[in-house]
């Protein structure tokens, strides 16, 4: 997928037409009409009209042949022009005016961020990425939803044929950026889990992540966790209400550190019945790193003694994280996350929340992940759950991350086409029916 980003730094903006016209209030109409306007120049070709909305500095870096040379790449295969429609976003501090191009073959987004004197600050071009085809069977039927706050999120809520008011299962990804199937290489972990629940009763709601539908938008700088899972959570969770599925039993299923925050999920959010955690942790994420940055060291032949440099910028790292306060969490990024993201982290951790929890909770892990640990992060569950008999557990020998065979133990594993394995769903289908596991331990 082509994706072409340019990223403005902040100035000041004088409008078209003379030296200093007076600057416009930012309401929502305005973010409309000027977005519009500068959509339509760009679509026009018309830089100078472009130019003349963005600040002084950001003139000095975006020349016109950077805006014709983004422009020309994204409509090359594009084909015939179809529509164009603008929206304005405006989420606490952030005034953003978005237009989406439709062309015969794709549609491409312009972003634009607004300051508080209405000058544009930032400006992305990306493909917007295409809806994925709802899927209908004998067993189950698909149909695609917007879920989500502001602009809304593709999602796809699946529903088995033949059950009325079924109990439903939110799925939540893992870091990063990733479609509602989880998609990664031909795998499509998501895709696998919502169609093997469906074929067994019950139905399923998943959702792209914010960072995939809107890659350009914020930056690195201004991630939080609130805008990465927990405001899109909770919209889902209240937009059940308007869907066919029976909303006193809503579970979720999170993977990876989708798996990581749902304690902290359900806590905040009572209407959930049960949690799943599929590779998730009650280690922090900074302790999880650590063991997959020093492995991969290892894999390549080093000694622990010939990466003591490596370890000790770790180690400074992770104490930089745990020692942080709400004054002290600021922009600076570590691990390409600013230190304020980290903090919500810190803050989200399953044990300040697992005691409390009024859900049933089942633990699911691979024996062979190499990304989230089975001798240790499992090992940690273990420990957090002992004497919770609403606490179940599950690992299964000879799975990935994924829960699809683990043949090299890499990331190659990933790019070899597999399923997620049927028995890992069909434990996932009796804990959610009976609390049940076949040969589970329980704790």
């Amino acid at each position: 997928m082509k994706k072409i980003i340019l990223v403005l730094l902040l100035g000041c903006m004088f409008l078209t037409g003379c030296s200093e016209k007076e600057k416009l209030e930012v309401t929502s109409e305005n973010i409309l009409a000027v977005s519009t306007t500068i959509a339509t120049a760009l679509k026009d070709q018309d830089y100078k009209t472009v130019q003349s909305y963005l600040s002084k500095e950001t003139k000095k870096d975006v020349s016109d042949e950077k805006l014709k040379s983004a422009w020309d790449k994204l409509v090359t295969d594009a084909g015939a022009y179809v529509s164009m429609e603008a929206f304005e976003f405006r989420p606490d501090d952030r005034d953003l005016g978005i237009v989406n191009y439709t062309f015969e073959n794709k549609v491409i987004r312009l972003s634009l961020k607004y300051d508080e004197n209405m000058e544009v600050k930032q400006i992305n071009l990306n493909e917007n990425h295409p809806q994925i085809e709802a899927i209908t069977t004998e067993d189950f039927t698909e149909t695609n939803v917007k879920v989500g706050y502001g602009n809304m999120l593709d999602g796809m809520l699946t529903l088995p044929n033949g059950v009325e008011n079924p109990p439903v299962v939110i799925l939540l990804q893992g870091s990063g950026s990733s479609n509602l199937n989880e998609e990664i290489f031909e795998n499509k972990p998501f895709e696998d889990i919502a169609h093997g629940l469906a074929q067994q009763g019950i139905a399923s709601i998943r959702y792209d992540k914010r960072y995939y539908a809107y890659p350009a938008w914020d930056g690195v700088r201004s991630q939080t966790v609130d805008w990465e899972y927990f405001i899109d959570f909770s919209n889902v969770v209240h937009q059940l209400e308007d869907m066919p599925v029976n909303h006193n039993q809503i579970y979720l299923m999170g993977h990876s550190q989708g798996g990581m925050l749902a304690p902290r999920l359900a806590y905040d959010h009572p209407e959930i019945k049960g949690i799943i955690s599929l590779a998730g942790t009650p280690r922090g994420l900074e302790e999880v790193i650590k063991d997959q940055q020093i492995n991969a060291l290892l894999a390549q032949g080093l000694k622990r003694e010939d990466i003591a440099g490596q370890i000790k910028s770790i180690d400074d790292n992770i104490a930089k994280i745990q020692g942080l306060t709400e004054e002290t969490a600021d922009d600076y990024v570590v691990w390409n996350m600013p230190l304020k993201y980290w903090y919500q982290l810190n803050q989200s951790r399953a044990k300040l929340f697992f005691e409390d929890l009024k859900c049933d909770v089942l633990i699911l892990q691979g024996e062979e992940d190499f990304q989230v640990f089975f001798d240790n992060d499992y090992e940690e569950w273990k420990k957090l759950s002992e004497g919770k008999d609403t606490v179940m557990m599950k690992s299964y020998p000879g799975l990935s991350h994924l829960f699809m065979p683990s043949i090299e133990g890499t990331t190659a594993d990933y790019q070899i086409p597999a399923q997620v394995d049927q028995q890992v769903i069909d434990d996932m289908v009796k804990w959610i029916q009976t609390r049940e596991l076949s040969k589970g331990e329980k704790k």
